[in-house]
């Protein structure tokens, strides 16, 4: 008797894994596999999936479904539509970006996970933030600065994490957090494969937008290593979804070799006009303006952020 209630115990142990299989939810028709409402939990898709009975999930031609496991109940199938397949995926957390992220797991929604950015190498792995719609989706932020007007706080340079995204309300301060507060010094950017950037600025001392992207290879370049500038991104980007400002277009002057603060220290302004400034000069904070003539130069709420893929 006892044999046989160890046994039973057995059976439950080995069981138990497939109720945290990630299960579709959808109760619709066939649905593609890259839709993230499909699943309860589209960011473990990396750890198994169950296909519960009745449903069914399409793999469109062209595409790969990766995920750790399949499980089957009743009637529930995984349909390759002409040269769809289904291979098993790398571990989530062994990835080096989000846009690798959102390649091997395309329903990926926006949110936190773990990137490790040289993949076998021996740099630690590090929480980052993905957005995974802008622009097609797979950026990882890499500075993060929502600043309170009247106030003029120490930046923070992150040496071997990443900022996180908090809130995105101006006039939020949000200098006091150790996880969302700050950007990534080029030491450790330098160790993150990417191609492009993505800027974006708000400010309460006007209503225009700073949002683009660019494939500049200077400002690339200065990033990673501090040293150089931006000079020639005013011809070099891609404005996107509600971006209104007048700068990079009009930028006409480029602080160069900043080192950890090439991000921050005016990388890009037309002078005594439009500014990208993140504690500028120790005390300016603006965002396609010149607030610092006739003021404090913290008299705004600002926000900054830029983002690599």
């Amino acid at each position: 008797m006892k044999n046989k209630i160890l046994f039973c115990i057995c059976i439950l142990f080995f069981k138990i894994p497939s109720l945290f299989s990630q299960t579709v939810t959808t109760t619709a028709a066939p649905t593609n596999f890259n839709l993230t409402s499909a699943w309860a939990s589209p960011t473990q898709v990396a750890n198994g999936v169950t296909i519960q009975n009745g449903h069914t999930i399409n793999v469109p031609t062209g595409t790969i479904f990766y995920s750790g496991k399949i499980d089957f109940v009743g009637t529930g199938k995984l349909q390759l539509i002409g040269n769809g397949k289904w291979m098993p995926g790398p571990a989530i957390t062994s990835l080096k970006t989000c846009k690798e992220i959102l390649t091997y797991y395309p329903m990926s929604p926006s949110g936190q996970y773990t990137i490790d950015p040289d993949g076998a190498g021996a740099l630690p792995s590090t929480s980052c933030y993905c957005d995974m719609t802008t622009d097609g989706g797979g950026w990882t932020l890499v500075l993060n600065y929502l600043h309170k007007s009247g106030t003029n706080p120490g930046l923070w340079v992150k040496t071997n994490s990443l900022p996180l995204l908090g809130s995105t309300v101006l006039g939020t301060d949000e200098s006091g957090s150790a996880t969302t507060w700050g950007h990534t010094a080029p030491s450790f950017l330098n160790a993150f494969p990417f191609t492009e950037l993505r800027f974006y600025g708000a400010t309460s001392g006007h209503g225009r937008i700073i949002h683009y992207k660019t494939t500049h290879a200077n400002t690339i370049s200065y990033f990673k290593t501090g040293y150089g500038s931006m000079t020639g991104v005013n011809g070099s980007f891609t404005a996107l979804a509600g971006h209104t400002a007048y700068l990079p277009n009009s930028a006409a002057s480029f602080f160069g070799d900043q080192v950890n603060y090439a991000m921050t220290n005016f990388p890009f302004w037309l002078g005594a006009t439009y500014h990208w400034g993140i504690r500028g000069q120790d005390y300016r904070w603006e965002m396609d303006d010149y607030p610092a003539y006739g003021g404090s130069g913290y008299q705004h709420n600002t926000f900054h952020q830029i983002w690599i893929r």
